[in-house]
């Protein structure tokens, strides 16, 4: 009996376990944790009399000198499954119970098998954009920087790195001709749901057959173009042009990118271009605000995309455009040029510290309500005199609501920005017309708004209507020329394009006899 138990007498001593084992994949390694407690120094491991750790795998045996709470693998190369065992040691070199776990690690095959989206790619014979306007990121990985290369028909190696921003420019390549570029994809692979642990670069190449210079480009802003005397569009029909110039009132700058000469721009609008016109038709009335010249205290109505505007960035980096010439917040694109300005490639144009609001943009308000109704004498003969008196009008009060009505083209808004005071003068009547029902006519109320009321399709950011309370015109200040200051601030973060300079405030009642004010001098001012 006892020879049959001799085998099974002796002590066997198990040194403490790790508690755990969780697997991460890297590339072409893996990160095992060993412990609950997390990543913790092995100073501050306590396994009883375990001492070291020891890690198998296939044939490979690593061992650690110390107990610790993860271990780093490396050189994993195949794309296969590996067994993990993992245990501690005592000094007798007694093995504790293993902790065990199978894991594939990401490979530079597995990585060789990824691919990018494909990019869009905008062409002219001698350059080109590419950009994803989707982002890079996808299901199967994260995108987190590229770096590009090519060789220009000048036998110059051309280089350039991307961030989140993925777009780039190519350009000084041979027209009629594929253009290679070598991408190097900064990313984060995902394997089931979840990204690996390093970033690793992707190597790609991409084949850009170049348009001959005979090849139509597609317009964008085709009457733009054909103002500044563009009527062939292609390459070789524009290749002598060195000058481009645009309105205020532009909604994109795509078309520059066919001009291979193009070496300046001017975004002002210059003398090339007249305001849209609005028409108003309604009551029985017909009017039309706009036309003639550019007025410094407008800007277009919102901000250019960046989708728009890119490609004068790309320009200006490329070295292409050497002068561009801007109004300050006219366009949006004030961020965009800011780096460019210290340069001298911005020259920033700045407008005068007041400006008069034109005729051109007074409306018939009876447009909008017969109840606005005014007699308009512009320019008024017969008002009192005053130093320094510009643009008189001549407004007798007509009805309950008397405005006067200014509104910009639905293509402008008002550059409070840069023109924060709205400011005029005004001459009331004598305190004798103020008695009985006209009372409430010495006051005014000014108001302001995206559109009036009834012409919702005159403004693509619905309404967004302010007003001053309405304020009486002290009696000491009749007959005689009265300054006015209204701060326009509240009007910073709105698409305002429309005043109503509103006599009486509404009062119910239409005045008798007629009530008669003179308004000069209406503007915008910086300060």
């Amino acid at each position: 009996m006892y020879e049959l138990q001799e085998k099974y007498e002796g002590e066997i001593v198990y040194p403490a376990r790790f508690d755990t084992i969780v697997g991460h994949i890297g590339f072409e390694r893996v990160e095992i944790d060993l412990m609950k407690a997390g990543r913790i120094p092995s100073d501050q491991i306590k396994l009883g009399k375990a001492q070291k750790t020891i890690v198998e795998y296939d044939d490979q045996v690593l061992t650690i000198d110390s107990l610790v709470s993860y271990v780093n693998i490396t050189g994993l190369t195949l794309r296969k499954l590996y067994r993990f065992k993992i245990y501690t040691i005592d000094e007798h070199n007694n093995p504790s119970v293993p902790q065990e776990i199978a894991l594939i690690p990401f490979t530079a095959d597995d990585l060789a098998s990824l691919q990018v989206s494909t990019p869009r790619i905008l062409k002219s014979p001698t350059a080109a954009v590419i950009d994803w306007p989707n982002g890079l990121s996808s299901v199967l990985l994260n995108y987190y920087g590229l770096s590009f290369e090519y060789v220009d028909k000048d036998g110059v190696t051309r280089k350039g790195a991307r961030g989140d921003n993925s777009r780039f420019f190519v350009g000084n390549v041979s027209a009629g001709q594929a253009t290679e570029i070598n991408i190097d994809y900064k990313i984060i692979p995902i394997v089931n749901s979840t990204p690996i642990l390093d970033t690793v670069v992707l190597n790609d190449k991409l084949m850009i057959d170049m348009p001959t210079g005979a090849t139509e480009f597609s317009v964008a802003e085709r009457d733009i173009l054909l103002a500044n005397g563009v009527e062939t569009f292609t390459s070789d029909a524009v290749s002598s042009v060195s000058k481009l110039v645009y309105p205020v009132h532009a909604n994109t700058l795509q078309d520059i990118f066919y001009f291979p000469g193009l070496k300046e721009l001017d975004l002002t609008g210059g003398d090339l271009f007249l305001l849209p016109e609005l028409t108003y038709d309604r009551n029985g009335y017909t009017d039309v605000v706009g036309g003639g010249s550019f007025s410094p205290f407008m800007r277009k109505v919102g901000d250019m995309s960046e989708a728009n505007a890119q490609t004068l960035k790309d320009l200006m980096e490329a070295g292409i455009l050497e002068k561009v010439y801007y109004i300050p917040n006219s366009m949006g694109l004030d961020n965009l040029l800011q780096p460019f300005v210290e340069s001298g490639i911005v020259e920033l144009v700045e407008g005068p510290s007041s400006v008069l609001i034109d005729n051109q943009f007074l409306l018939n308000g009876n447009v909008q309500s017969t109840n606005f109704n005014i007699d308009v004498t512009y320019p008024a003969t017969d008002a009192p005199t005053g130093e320094g008196l510009e643009n008189v009008y001549k407004v007798v009060c007509k009805a309950k609501s008397a405005s006067m009505v200014f509104a910009l083209p639905k293509e402008y808004e008002f550059n409070v920005t840069d023109y924060r005071y709205l400011k005029f003068r005004v001459y009331a009547p004598a305190k004798s017309v103020f008695t009985g029902d006209n009372k409430e006519f010495q006051r005014l109320w000014p108001r302001f708004m995206n559109r009036m009321w009834s012409f919702g399709s005159n403004s693509s950011y619905g309404q967004q209507y302010w007003a001053l309370d309405k304020f009486y015109i002290d009696d000491t200040q009749l007959q005689k020329w009265t300054d006015i200051t209204i701060d326009m601030s509240q009007a910073l973060d709105k698409h305002n394009r429309v005043i109503i300079l509103n006599i009486g405030g509404e009062p119910g009642v239409n005045p008798s006899p007629d009530v008669v004010y003179y308004f000069a001098n209406i503007r915008f001012e910086k300060e």
